[in-house]
């Protein structure tokens, strides 16, 4: 990114916009003439056809910079990398290009753009939220000063309680982690081969969670720690007595997937019929690969259904593949687990935010 001279970009630019959590070119793939997608979103409770232009969140991505100023360069830079990738995927699924390998400048393009589109969204930002929340009331970090021992003992109880209070942190949290979270995501996918797959029959919808993962252990949630702590001995060195200190080890755990390392496939609809599949690192697999009719419905259930699943707020589907989406959406489950916790903070970190909506640049 360092060519892409955002010191010097303009910070005002992108600021009032309205952003999309999932790019506008992508939604496009799926939209009839019209730029009109079939929508299906929990906040209401009847589908409709929505314009892909209407699919966005105002200042989504902007920040406020070190001089307090609100700043849109965010939303340039994922402009670029949207752009970049919007080429990339013209090539590898052109039908004149189609079978030739693909080359890596669009593999890498293509895999900067998965993995920012992992943690760009609605989800990821209430995610984080929800862990900066939880860590506040561990560490305690204001705990009233100059009240005695009961006063303190009381506030820790309500700290300790997490149907009581809600910490947010400011969306300037999930912008700065985005490139740090992107940059190691694209590098792993960039070790896995990547095939584009072609359906012959059949139709795949998207949602604004659109990447899925396939894993013979997937349905094995991974394991947390149990609760322990370990305390630091005190020693005497110099006539001074070192402070003794416990430590606790905490796992957060999201409950999307295994993770990304750990998974044999990761998917990502990329076209009505038309898929991007990242493989085991060990796998050997052709960059492009067209499949028969049943396999393509075989595909598109297994996939549709992933989508459906992991769906945040909307799923998205052409107009004429309507029928895809003719159910209400299943609803948001916990958003991460916790363990090496007592067993009161792992239950009620274990269901369902009392709100989906993540807080926005000037609100909530």
């Amino acid at each position: 990114m360092d060519e892409w001279d955002l010191e010097n970009a303009d910070p005002s630019q992108q600021v009032g916009a309205r952003h999309h959590t999932v790019p506008a070119f992508y939604l496009r793939r799926f939209a009839n003439s019209q730029n009109q997608l079939w929508v299906r979103d929990r906040r209401s409770s009847v589908p409709g056809l929505r314009k892909e232009s209407d699919l966005a969140i105002r200042d989504f991505y902007t920040f406020q910079n070190i001089h307090g100023e609100p700043d849109g360069r965010m939303d340039s830079v994922l402009q670029k990398v949207e752009g970049s990738a919007a080429s990339a995927l013209r090539r590898v699924t052109s039908a004149v290009t189609w079978g030739r390998p693909i080359s890596p400048k669009d593999k890498t393009d293509l895999c900067v753009f998965v993995a920012f589109q992992y943690v760009r969204g609605l989800r990821k930002r209430r995610e984080i939220e929800l862990m900066s929340d939880f860590y506040v009331r561990i560490m305690q970090l204001n705990a009233p000063v100059g009240a005695g021992r009961r006063e303190v003992g009381a506030y820790r109880d309500i700290l300790r309680d997490f149907r009581t209070l809600e910490v947010t942190s400011h969306p300037n949290e999930h912008v700065s982690l985005m490139g740090k979270l992107a940059e190691p995501l694209s590098e792993h996918l960039l070790n896995r081969p990547l095939t584009v797959i072609e359906l012959t029959d059949g139709a795949l919808l998207t949602c604004d969670e659109p990447i899925v993962t396939f894993d013979d252990e997937e349905d094995k949630p991974d394991p947390v720690i149990p609760q322990a702590r370990r305390r630091t001995r005190s020693r005497r060195r110099q006539g001074q007595r070192k402070i003794r200190q416990t430590r606790t080890l905490i796992q957060v755990q999201s409950t999307r997937n295994r993770g990304l390392a750990r998974v044999d496939e990761i998917v990502m609809p990329v076209g009505r019929r038309t898929l991007l599949v990242f493989s085991h690192p060990a796998a050997a697999r052709p960059s492009h690969l067209r499949i028969t009719p049943e396999e393509s419905h075989e595909a598109a259930d297994e996939v549709n259904k992933r989508m459906l699943a992991q769906a945040y707020f909307m799923a998205f589907a052409h107009p004429n593949d309507r029928l895809l989406l003719a159910d209400p959406l299943p609803e948001v489950g916990p958003l991460y687990r916790l363990g090496g916790v007592h067993p009161e903070q792992a239950r009620i970190a274990g269901v369902a935010p009392s709100h989906l909506r993540p807080e926005l640049f000037g609100r909530r």
